[in-house]
């Protein structure tokens, strides 16, 4: 029987989005990644997914977004001793399933109660995956993860999440994580200005209530509100799966500066001194 899923925020049902789309991925022959798990919970689901079908962008952004993080997270577990992956945002996020090698790596999954009250139903936690309930604006999650780790390697995936929050949010979100943390990895995706500024939104969210709030075209911004921050790279969701973007991917590629005034996909690193 599948089950119907009542949501207490239009921010929350955003979850779906990219369970869909990486559902309906998965069941490509050319699939930019593979997903069973979310296949499974797609079909457990009750829900008007066909209102998605038409969002072809963000079906592509989405698969794109979760493949260019998981490899992110994969090179950072290969590269440190003491790995620990933090999901925050997670929604029904199923990259500790999605990754075949964790050898000794710990991941935690963070969202708000209500969406880990939802996670918990439709996917039991798995040894070695650990969930949190709260929200991002707070730090005892924090303070919680450096007291169990004090030697670990910390990499932060804020993945579909920081556009929904403003500027002076997002910059608190980073500062404690940096006040905390002397090493790691922190890597979020973020619309451009031009979305925030015109009320454009993504194909997939045209039919939601939920705003995007905030956007940077250059990466280095961020260096300026927090120096440890320093930029490992910028890349735009065209670069990758080039065949599948037709001639929107082919123009955005040429012109890389204004692909950036409407979405980017950022990796940090946390420096031991400013």
């Amino acid at each position: 029987m599948k089950e119907k899923i009542e949501f207490q925020s239009v921010v929350a049902e955003t979850l779906l989005i990219p369970l869909y789309m990486r559902a309906k991925e998965s069941r490509r022959r050319d699939a930019v990644l593979h997903d069973p798990e979310a296949e499974r919970l797609v079909a457990r689901i009750a829900y008007d997914y066909g209102k998605f079908d038409k969002a072809w962008m963000s079906a592509l952004g989405c698969v794109v977004r979760s493949r260019y993080y998981d490899q992110r997270v994969e090179s950072f577990i290969r590269l440190n001793a003491r790995p620990v992956v933090v999901n925050v945002g997670c929604g029904l996020d199923t990259r500790f399933q999605r990754i075949a090698e964790r050898r000794n790596a710990v991941f935690y999954e963070l969202d708000l109660p209500e969406v880990m009250a939802i996670r918990e139903k439709l996917l039991p936690a798995p040894a070695g995956d650990n969930y949190l309930a709260g929200s991002l604006l707070d730090t005892e999650w924090l303070e919680g993860l450096r007291t169990r780790h004090p030697d670990g390697y910390f990499i932060f995936v804020f993945e579909g999440v920081l556009m929904y929050f403003y500027e002076e949010q997002v910059r608190t979100v980073l500062r404690n994580i940096v006040r905390r943390f002397p090493a790691g990895e922190v890597c979020f995706d973020v619309c451009g200005p031009m979305m925030v500024n015109t009320g454009l939104k993504p194909d997939s969210l045209r039919r939601n209530a939920a705003q995007i709030r905030s956007g940077l075209a250059d990466g280095h911004k961020v260096e300026r509100w927090e120096p440890r921050l320093q930029l490992i790279e910028q890349r735009s969701y065209m670069e990758f799966a080039r065949r599948r973007w037709g001639l929107t991917g082919i123009f955005f590629r040429a012109f890389p500066h204004l692909a950036r005034k409407f979405s980017s996909l950022l990796a940090y690193r946390i420096s031991a001194t400013e």
